[in-house]
């Protein structure tokens, strides 16, 4: 197995900095990609099947334009940190891999098209977010099976079988269930943002707590759904990864047993109308689960790969610059959302 594993790249600074930006950007971008896809699958559902107007519906196209901005950076820090893995398991689903890009772009044009029909062409509208939420359902499908493909080289040797560059990673028993507890834990953020956007937007005191108490009453039933998804998901990795929660690291295991008793509580929450705190708990199991995430992808490259072996050439200099550059990147993405979402800030 090790002779088709590429070398790492020397990287400019301890591992753990890129790490740390990983975990930080991921969060950013996984907030931003549930309100995206779950919000787009809950204004179809709405919209099309309810044939009702739907909350915040308009900021679709700004959600997809922002999720794809800040889904870079955490893109790069993978590829710097797993580059060799994560480049190999793009060329072995080169086909479908760089389909994301143009899917990408035709949902947003769908969403951009649902906004912009809603009133003088309803067909055309349903439409275009049917398409846009299904080409959204096809990337996040390709991102797991990458994610899942990069760290399983044991399944590389397909290429060898079938060097096309249409390979995906079916054969994975946790694929689905992954798969399957990212699109659920969408729907469920989704239902919490339209809770918080018709707070802050209906002005009607009665429709707006109407609102708030579906949509929170949606949340805690997809966090349900998803927490039974999310057990099925952890079970369906090899033994030694999901013991790495129980008891085979001490951190990981707190970290678990944190996750379970904030989710309870949250869901409780959510069930008596407690916005405010079912977000704090919500913003919290965030965090856990994206650090519970990168010790699962250590736990599944064990005896394979750890960034901790990764050589340093010590030129922090554009490290550095990165970093400057990155933080101005993420301030003016914050200052054109309140440019379009506030007409009073002079541009």
């Amino acid at each position: 197995m090790d002779t088709i594993i590429p070398s790492p790249d020397t990287i400019p600074v301890h591992w753990f900095w890129f790490q740390a930006l990983l975990v930080i950007t991921f969060v950013l971008h996984l907030i931003l990609m549930n309100l995206m896809l779950g919000g787009s699958l809950l204004v179809t559902w709405d919209n099309v099947i309810k044939r009702r107007k739907p909350v915040g519906q308009n900021n679709l196209p700004i959600l997809v334009a922002l999720t794809i901005n800040l889904g870079v950076p955490p893109l790069l820090f993978v590829q710097v940190l797993y580059g060799h893995l994560f480049y190999s398991s793009s060329i072995i689903m080169a086909v479908p891999w760089i389909l994301v890009i143009p899917i990408l772009i035709l949902a947003y044009y769908g969403s951009y098209v649902y906004c912009k029909n809603i009133d003088r062409a309803p067909a055309w509208s349903r439409a275009g977010i049917i398409v846009s939420s299904l080409f959204l359902l096809y990337v996040g499908f390709m991102m797991v099976n990458n994610a899942t493909l990069s760290v399983n080289p044991s399944n590389w040797g397909v290429q060898l079988e079938r060097p096309g560059g249409l390979n995906l990673n079916l054969s994975e028993p946790s694929l689905w269930p992954r798969y399957l507890h990212f699109v659920f834990a969408a729907l469920a953020v989704a239902s919490l943002g339209l809770a918080i956007y018709s707070k802050h937007t209906v002005s009607d005191e009665e429709e707006k707590n109407k609102i708030s108490s579906h949509n929170l009453k949606r949340f805690a039933w997809f966090s349900i759904i998803q927490s039974g998804i999310g057990i099925w998901f952890l079970l369906a990795n090899p033994k030694e990864v999901w013991m790495t929660y129980m008891g085979g690291s001490t951190i990981a295991t707190i970290l678990f047993v944190l996750g379970i008793i904030i989710a309870v509580s949250m869901i409780v929450f959510a069930f008596r109308a407690r916005l405010n705190a079912t977000l704090y708990h919500l913003v919290t199991i965030i965090v856990i689960m994206v650090i519970m995430r990168e010790y699962m992808r250590a736990a599944g490259l064990n005896n394979v790969f750890s960034p901790a072996s990764l050589e340093t050439s010590g030129k922090i200099s554009s490290f550095i610059v990165f970093l400057v550059v990155f933080l101005a990147g993420i301030y003016f993405l914050y200052y054109m959302y309140r440019l379009a979402t506030n007409k009073n800030i002079k541009s």
